[in-house]
């Protein structure tokens, strides 16, 4: 009988032919033994289901689950509910962890009793050849006002965001107990995972922070969620800033830095939206339809509204240089044309590149 906690790793998949079973080494091979693999087959219409079954049939570890298409939030929730560990980890299948981790955040979190864990990740971008590394600094927090400032002054300006999911390690208990508060994963394509961060956010009552890098985000040049075009992605986005301003309005209160920093990260997702060539070149779109989803992207209030605040601010940051070169096309109420697009992602590559 095996008397160290069990951990459930959650994996949502679909069509993920391209990464089974590669993706589930770094997994099988911790160095932590009490765990289960709970795969999710979102309704894949490539061999990924019998893939997931002909893996289970060899390792006692791994679970199935089949489902019809529902979208990865549907899948998460499904994980949760159908896990049988004490804690809980999201991992995503196009990516890969250190051998250590499920042993090390298990010994925090059994050392302080926490809700959740968060550490470290490295984003590696295939195509470009880039690999940054994001740390923490270790810390406990033993109370939700603790966690509030650290979040505050911290973790919500963070490069890439408070929001990966795989960068946390949950007690299952405390996810059971959200879900009974209706607090769950949103049925939508993206950032489910950050909206429901914010969700858990102001009902977490210790959490601690580690400071090695566990995790290795993979930023393929096509194929998979973070390289995908969706014509309605701005529509998600903008879902995603409204919920930080009212975690802001209703968590934390008053807080100018905060709510400058929800808007330049909004100012960054257009940005990053308008200098991807790739994200254009594989959206299937014609030019004008291209020219349309860009002029509706510059049109939207929040983004008006944002670049309005942003301004003319006097540091040298690229996302805050961004917001200045591209503040009268904000304001004269018209689309973005191509050429600037153009001229744009040029300008924010080489700042991202000094």
């Amino acid at each position: 009988m095996n008397d160290l906690p069990l951990v459930t790793v959650g994996i949502p998949v679909y069509n993920a032919e391209r990464f089974l079973p590669s993706g589930l080494d770094s997994l099988l091979s911790q160095t932590y033994s009490n765990f289960e693999i709970l795969l999710a087959d979102d309704g894949s219409t490539d061999s990924t289901a019998s893939l997931c079954d002909e893996i289970a049939a060899g390792n006692e570890r791994v679970r199935v689950l089949h489902c019809q298409h529902q979208g990865v939030g549907a899948m998460r929730n499904v994980l949760v509910e159908n896990a049988k560990g004490d804690y809980f980890y999201f991992c995503d299948i196009d990516d890969w962890v250190e051998p250590d981790l499920l042993e090390r955040n298990v010994a925090a979190m059994e050392r302080g009793g926490f809700d959740m864990a968060c550490f470290g990740f490295m984003v590696e971008n295939v195509a470009a050849g880039t690999k940054d590394v994001v740390r923490h600094n270790p810390i406990d927090l033993n109370t939700n006002e603790e966690l509030k400032a650290y979040y505050c002054n911290q973790l919500a300006g963070l490069e890439y965001g408070f929001g990966f999911l795989p960068m946390k390690f949950f007690s299952l208990p405390f996810l059971r107990r959200m879900f009974a508060q209706g607090i769950r994963f949103e049925h939508i394509p993206m950032h489910e995972d950050e909206i429901f961060l914010l969700a858990l956010l102001p009902h977490v009552t210790k959490a601690c922070l580690l400071s090695e890098v566990f995790y290795h985000y993979i930023f393929y040049p096509k194929g998979n969620t973070s390289t995908s075009f969706r014509a309605n992605g701005m529509d998600y986005t903008l879902m995603l800033y409204n919920r930080r301003m009212a975690l802001c309005r209703d968590w934390v209160g008053d807080n100018d830095k905060l709510v400058g920093i929800y808007r330049e990260q909004l100012l960054t997702a257009v940005a990053y939206g308008l200098t991807r060539r790739e994200y254009y070149k594989h959206s299937g779109l014609g030019c004008w339809s291209q020219y349309k989803y860009v002029a509706r992207m510059m049109a939207l209030p929040e983004v008006r509204e944002c670049a309005r605040n942003c301004r003319m601010q006097l540091c040298e940051n690229p996302k805050s240089i961004f917001s200045r070169l591209m503040d009268k096309y904000f304001y004269a109420n018209r689309p973005l044309p191509f050429y600037i697009v153009r001229s744009v992602r040029d300008f924010y590559k080489r700042l991202k590149s000094r």
